[in-house]
């Protein structure tokens, strides 16, 4: 029923001046920064520090951490990044060993008490 419809019509698409942002980019605009890298930030436990960090997020951070923490603890965690340096509770939800070159965990935690 379609190939009749069509029949003897030129069907074209036009051409968009611009294509809608792709899921995985960044989106920059006014009132929006650009994402710190995970590089830029120091993370301490108690009083030990983080031997890298991976990832920061505002519900949570990921890292590299020489002891192992326990799952489903809080523990006191400060954060600092480039102008800003935040104390808050990490409720660790993953502790995985993991032995490359080196023995290290890998921890990955909410900040408690959640926001949204």
């Amino acid at each position: 029923m379609l190939a009749r419809f069509l029949e003897g019509r030129l069907v074209t698409m036009t051409d968009r001046k611009t294509d809608p942002p792709r899921a995985g980019t960044p989106r920059s605009g006014p009132g929006r920064a650009p994402r710190t890298a995970p590089e830029d930030y120091e993370i301490k436990v108690r009083w030990e520090k983080a031997r890298r960090v991976l990832d920061v997020t505002s519900s949570g951070v990921k890292f590299e951490f020489d002891n192992s923490l326990k799952v489903g603890l809080t523990y006191p965690i400060t954060v600092t990044g480039p102008g800003v340096s935040i104390s808050t509770t990490l409720q660790v939800t993953r502790c995985q060993l993991t032995v490359a070159n080196a023995r290290f965990f890998l921890i990955e935690g909410r900040f408690y008490p959640p926001t949204e």
